[in-house]
């Protein structure tokens, strides 16, 4: 009891709140099914809060005193339930320590494509990392659409929302997209990133509408995709590199884009 809230506290592992986060944590139909995930750590946690997608709070009973500001300013009392500390190591699935977990509520967007906006689309992307990385940079670099093929990662994974730290939920993500239908209906120019393509990205005029297409991590884009795709571009280096990291060469292209319109 804190300030005069009386918060329930969670004591055995076999409560069906607790499997219940777990089984979100590691299962992504479910996740979709329920449109809920899980976040850990004080800073994802107090995003949610602000984009107003936090909807519930579970912390660790002897660390309630450092949320009592955070409790109050974002009205999470309601919200808020404490456990012991073996609950929180079940609860906790990723490789680092926290003292709280998060349920957030999420939804499937409709794509409406608009032609005066710029996207990122990406396919087959598989890695955690890679894409929470991918979504700092967007955010970043001024674009505020990223688009995934069927096949890619879910961006709701508690990899990816550690990864991006919260960046994803001031963004617009599409997931499960056709992405050869979204080019085909696309009115701005979409170039698809290649390491071995004659085109360079510093070439290519980034001032009006542009989609940066990139593929997997291993295989890059689809031979299908790839001959959708008219304007093929790479990023030229110096030394014998054969190519980028995936969300190294993102970030190479949607900076080069940031800094033509920045000096435009």
């Amino acid at each position: 009891m804190e300030g005069g809230v009386i918060y329930s506290l969670i004591e055995s592992k076999e409560n069906n709140q607790i499997k219940y986060v777990v089984k979100l944590a590691t299962d992504s139909k479910f996740r979709k099914a329920s449109q809920q995930s899980v976040i850990y750590g004080y800073h994802l946690i107090e995003e949610a809060a602000k984009h107003q997608l936090l909807a519930k709070l579970y912390i660790n009973e002897s660390n309630l005193t450092d949320y009592e500001k955070l409790i109050a300013k974002y009205d999470l009392s309601d919200r808020t339930v404490l456990v012991i500390d073996k609950i929180m190591d079940k609860m906790n699935l990723l490789d680092s320590a926290t003292d709280c977990v998060g349920l957030i509520n999420i939804s499937q967007k409709e794509l409406l494509v608009s032609h005066d906006e710029s996207y990122i689309l990406l396919e087959n992307i598989q890695d955690p990392g890679n894409l929470g990385t991918i979504f700092r940079v967007a955010r970043a670099g001024g674009i505020n659409n990223v688009v995934l093929s069927p096949k890619s990662v879910d961006p709701y994974n508690p990899k990816v929302l550690r990864a991006s730290q919260g960046i994803q939920f001031g963004l617009n993500i599409f997931t499960e997209i056709d992405l050869e239908q979204f080019i085909s209906s696309y009115h701005g120019q979409a170039l698809a990133m290649i390491p071995d393509a004659a085109g360079s990205i510093y070439e290519v005029n980034l001032n009006i509408p542009t989609a940066i297409v990139l593929g997997n991590e291993g295989n890059g884009l689809t031979e299908k995709l790839k001959s959708k795709l008219t304007n093929h571009v790479s990023i030229p280096m110096c030394g014998d590199a054969e190519s980028l990291n995936l969300a190294m060469a993102a970030t190479v292209a949607v900076f080069e884009m940031s800094r033509q319109r920045i000096i435009k």
